[in-house]
């Protein structure tokens, strides 16, 4: 007891002492850390201000040469009759691309990865819907009113009847043939690319399946590069696909898989199943037309 007596007030005082000195030092460094925190955030802002606005220049300076162009074309067609009139098209090509590209020069980017973040949270809930509901067949793109993405409750099981127009939770007589039909993440990129055509890609796989390859990389920007090659035999349309982004293309229903077979569906009015595998290259592998 005396021994036990004799330590507290030796350890009392420097135990408090030390405690004071701690929380005076963490309260002296507590607006230096927000003052910090303040700046970093403002740098931060500044430098997606600034890149925002690169992208902008860049723009509107291939705009201003291409009007420049445009009008040394018209110049020359004045100072050159022989040549009038491919200079003048040459000019007013010029012009017209110019005023285009200033004017549709975008006021905001997104960066890949946060489109990337984005479809993860699309991802996690329809994975868990999955899960929770326990089913077990392959994903199937139906076309209908609007394409759906149709998760059979069982493996190897029919399509609904009709599948023209499903609900999300799809709940039939049979039901071997239920499930759930989701809004593919591809059907807003199928919408822009068809504004984007002056005229249909046809309905066979043969002139569908580039033209959608050259969409992925030159309208949306979703990958390097495209290869698409297809057998009608076995009734399959195989996509090698470099520098895909947006997150993990493997996912259910990734952007990049969706738009392909969406496409295919609204051009070919047939289901289609995807698998995709992330070797080199990434492949995709589109199934058409309805199997036993």
């Amino acid at each position: 007891m005396a021994h036990s007596g004799g330590t507290e007030p030796a350890g009392g005082p420097a135990t408090d002492e030390s405690a004071s000195t701690a929380e005076a030092v963490s309260e002296s460094d507590t607006p230096a850390l927000q003052t910090r925190v303040a700046v970093l955030e403002a740098e931060n802002r500044q430098l997606r201000e600034e890149y925002a606005r690169a992208r902008q220049t860049t723009y509107r300076r291939t705009a201003v040469s291409l009007l420049v162009v445009g009008l040394f074309g018209i110049a020359g067609g004045l100072v050159f009759p022989d040549a009038r009139t491919i200079l003048f098209a040459l000019g007013g090509t010029g012009i017209f691309a110019g005023v285009l590209t200033y004017f549709i020069t975008p006021e905001r980017f997104i960066s890949a990865q946060i489109g990337g973040r984005i479809f993860e949270a699309v991802r996690a809930d329809r994975e868990a819907t999955i899960d929770e509901l326990g089913l077990r067949g392959e994903p199937v793109y139906v076309p209908g009113d609007t394409v759906r993405l149709f998760v059979p409750r069982e493996a190897n099981a029919p399509l609904p009847e009709p599948i023209s127009d499903l609900d999300l939770f799809v709940v039939p007589e049979d039901p071997t043939t239920g499930g759930v039909a989701f809004h593919p993440t591809g059907v807003p990129l199928f919408e822009e690319f068809s504004d984007t055509l002056d005229q249909s890609p046809g309905t066979a796989p043969q002139s569908v399946a580039p033209v959608i390859a050259d969409a992925l990389v030159n309208v949306f920007e979703l990958a390097d590069g495209v290869e698409s090659a297809v057998d009608t035999d076995t009734q399959r349309i195989t996509f090698e696909i470099s520098g895909a982004g947006l997150g993990d293309p493997t996912a259910i229903d990734h952007p990049i898989a969706s738009f392909l077979a969406v496409t295919l569906v609204e051009t070919l009015t047939e289901p289609v199943a995807v698998t995709v595998t992330e070797e080199a290259p990434l492949t995709v592998t589109c199934r058409y037309g309805r199997e036993d």
